[in-house]
């Protein structure tokens, strides 16, 4: 018997390893001995089997779950236009999800790496293929699952290009509401945001008579009062376990804070585990495992002096992007589920949980309902997309909804939720089928999942499709009824695609701009939109967008370096900031030239004029030299005045002496040109140099940053005063 287990063994290893022989697995059967062969097959299936682990059961709180009738649920494979996402449910629906996506493992193969969970998760077809004396390949569980059909997509033969002749838009720049940050002297400064009406969360606003302040090294946050060079600290509220927060400014008397908690899973005596992330499964089963939570913090801070709990929320899942509209914060999360074993397959595991603690009445975690979670057909991703909304000042129970499918990137107009995941389309295996699985050659696609919101309301409606991938929040864009996103598709270019916002079908998109490029930056501003590719040279792109059936390029212009983020600044002009570079050529010995790459010399910033859209010119530059401003990849630290013409932001550099320093830049954009109004020294250590932002209250300027608060003189830049925090 002993032999016969050893043989079927390694029948099975080389039928993983891909089938080195030609053999089907009758000529296998027949070249063993005895009764191995021929008619005695039952003997052979419980011998690879019990050489590969029992894969029937999987188990969860208590129960458990034939593998067989979890595979045989029947799933959506598609979504049919109008129709909302599939529920799971059922707990038998969800595990046949995270089976097919490759969550759970069979852990009696005590692995959970790629090859042994790929044999296992196609055991069935493996057994059959012998039983029935057929050959049978190995494959991946991923290439049994179709990739979405795009009924919201239009293919691409459909797509209307700009033709060859073309007018200007009628809409000029001037006419568009240019600044979010835009104050009239005398007042404050505000957060720069992407959307009117749409809050963004930041380390440091001021309400006008108070600076809020996070300190990312202490992880406390501060409120200040400020009064010119008057400077205090009222209170402070230290975060504790929670890090990588933001805040927001709601009403007149709520602070709402949110970052990230970590929960790891401990031991429960007698084994097993159970619903709350306070005791899950110990280190020793996964060698590590812990959960992300997203916690929103609300204060009452109707006395800054003393800022009371009001309420606290946490969503299972790492932070996508958070947004505030009125008194509702909405919070967008990811929580991924993998390489969960058969044997441990606990609520606690695989579902995303959610707690509330309202006023003295303690915390406690419960898991979303099967009813409430919904799963994105078509997707190979065992990840979960949460969507939370909550009523600072209300009462009613936080019921975030999950999507298993995931998301990565966010944009939020005032009326809807936009959330991206890109993906690989029907990978083609080059150089034969096993390098093929490592580097699949196919599209790169973005699904985005549009959410319509209404309050504390949060519903799916649609889903679309587009070439490429995003970079960031403001590659996308909502006007008139049309959804507008940019993406690069590293074989193609970058697109800028419009999708009817109501069915998320593709209507119109660009040409291809700039093949082998890739793009650094985006701006929608009404019916125009810019675009910045990079690759050894910048181009600048404009786009008429006023006919969305028919986008078209407009102009282009080609200089060094490249802006990473654009910013309107009024009379047809933006400002953008970002990097100068240089060539570096080669020459042969004919005296020929050849650039073979660039060299980063450090920030620059540039003024262009897209009055002309057919004819942009960078009208100056501004070389900052070596260093890194936040501002580039962090639109949020540029501090707006457009009452003054001043912008503002942090810039850090490397110092002779081993750490960093920090200074601001003030800017002056005034008459076609850009000059430094101002630089403020700010402080020189690694720790004062982390997390600071530049704002306003009246006639002084405040400069924020992870030591302390600086004030000065709006009107002539001197310092006035400096408070150090312990």
């Amino acid at each position: 018997m002993k032999i016969k287990r050893i043989l079927a063994l390694c029948l099975a290893l080389i039928m993983l390893t891909g089938g080195l022989f030609s053999l089907s697995a009758c000529e296998y059967a027949n070249a063993l001995p005895g009764d191995i062969g021929g008619a005695s097959n039952t003997n052979l299936l419980s011998g690879l089997k019990e050489a590969l682990g029992n894969t029937d059961k999987i188990k969860s709180d208590g129960r458990t779950f034939s593998v067989g009738a979890v595979k045989s649920v029947k799933l959506a494979s598609e979504i049919p236009e109008g129709e909302t996402l599939p529920v799971v449910g059922n707990m038998e629906t969800l595990l046949k999800l995270l089976l097919d996506r490759g969550a759970l493992y069979n852990d009696a193969a005590k692995s959970n790496g790629g090859f042994w969970h790929e044999a296992i998760a196609e055991e069935g077809s493996i057994l059959r293929g012998i039983a029935g004396g057929g050959s049978t390949a190995v494959t991946s569980p991923g290439d049994s699952i179709q990739a979405p059909s795009a009924p919201v997509s239009v293919p691409h033969s459909e797509i209307p290009l700009a033709p060859d002749s073309i007018q200007a838009p009628e809409i000029p720049l001037d006419t568009i509401d240019m600044d979010s940050g835009n104050n009239a002297a005398g007042t404050h400064s505000e957060t720069n945001e992407q959307v009117k009406g749409v809050s963004e969360g930041d380390i440091v606003k001021t309400d006008g008579k108070f600076i809020y302040a996070m300190s990312p090294h202490s992880n406390v946050l501060r409120i200040i009062r400020a009064e010119g060079a008057r400077l205090e600290v009222v209170s402070s509220i230290p975060l504790d376990n929670i890090w990588g927060a933001e805040f927001y400014l709601i009403g007149s008397d709520r602070l709402a804070i949110v970052g990230s908690e970590h929960v790891p899973y401990q031991t429960m005596q007698g084994g097993g585990a159970i619903a709350t992330p306070e005791a899950r499964i110990s280190q020793d089963v996964f060698g590590w495992y812990r959960s992300s939570f997203t916690v929103l913090l609300i204060y009452d801070i109707s006395d800054r002096a003393a800022p009371v709990e009001a309420r606290k929320v946490s969503m299972d899942g790492q932070t996508i992007s958070t947004r505030v509209i009125g008194e509702t914060v909405y919070l967008v999360t990811n929580k991924h589920v993998w390489g969960i074993p058969f044997e441990r397959a606990d609520s606690s595991l695989i579902l995303p949980y959610t707690s509330d603690k309202l006023g003295e009445k303690g915390v406690s975690y419960t898991p979303i309902a099967l009813d409430r979670m919904f799963y994105i057909p078509g997707t190979d991703d065992s990840s979960y997309l949460l969507i939370g909304a909550i009523d600072v000042y209300g009462d009613e129970p936080f019921e975030p909804t999950a999507y298993l499918g995931a998301g990565s990137s966010l944009y939020m107009s005032q009326s809807a939720i936009y959330v991206t995941k890109t993906r690989w389309e029907q990978p083609t295996p080059i150089f034969g089928d096993i390098v093929g699985r490592m580097w699949p050659a196919g599209g790169e696609k973005t699904d985005i999942l549009r959410f319509a919101i209404n309050g504390t309301d949060v519903v799916y409606t649609g889903m679309g499709s587009v070439d490429g991938s995003p970079i960031n929040q403001y590659s996308m864009d909502e006007n008139n009824g049309y959804f507008r996103i940019a993406t690069t598709d590293w074989s193609a270019g970058t697109y800028v695609t419009v999708l009817e916002k109501a069915s998320m079908r593709t209507v119109g998109r660009t040409e291809p701009m700039a093949p082998g490029e890739q793009m650094h930056s985006m701006r929608f501003l009404g019916n125009m939109g810019y675009v910045v590719t990079f690759q050894n040279v910048d181009p600048l792109f404009t786009i008429d967008l006023t006919d969305p059936h028919n986008p078209k390029v407009l102009g282009e212009l080609k200089i060094p370096g490249f802006s990473q983020y654009l910013h309107p600044v009024g009379d047809g002009l933006l400002l953008g900031i970002g990097r100068d570079t240089q060539e570096i050529y080669t020459r042969d010995s004919r005296g020929v030239e050849t650039v073979v790459g660039f060299r980063d010399t450090g920030v620059k910033v540039s003024l262009f004029d897209v009055s002309d859209p057919f004819d942009p010119k960078e009208i100056d530059v501004l070389l900052l030299g070596e260093g890194w401003a936040e501002v580039s990849h962090n639109p949020r630290a540029l501090m707006c005045d457009s009452a003054r013409s001043l912008y503002g932001f942090t810039l850090e550099s490397w110092g002779n002496r081993g750490y960093w320093s920090l200074d601001a830049k003030i800017l002056s954009v005034e008459n076609g040109k850009i000059s430094i109004a101002a630089t403020l020294d700010g402080i020189g250590d690694n720790y004062g140099a982390y997390g600071s932002r530049l704002c306003f209250i009246g006639n002084t300027l405040y400069l924020v940053h992870g030591a302390g608060v600086d004030a000065y003189d709006y009107s002539n830049f001197n310092k006035l005063a400096s408070i150090w925090f312990n």
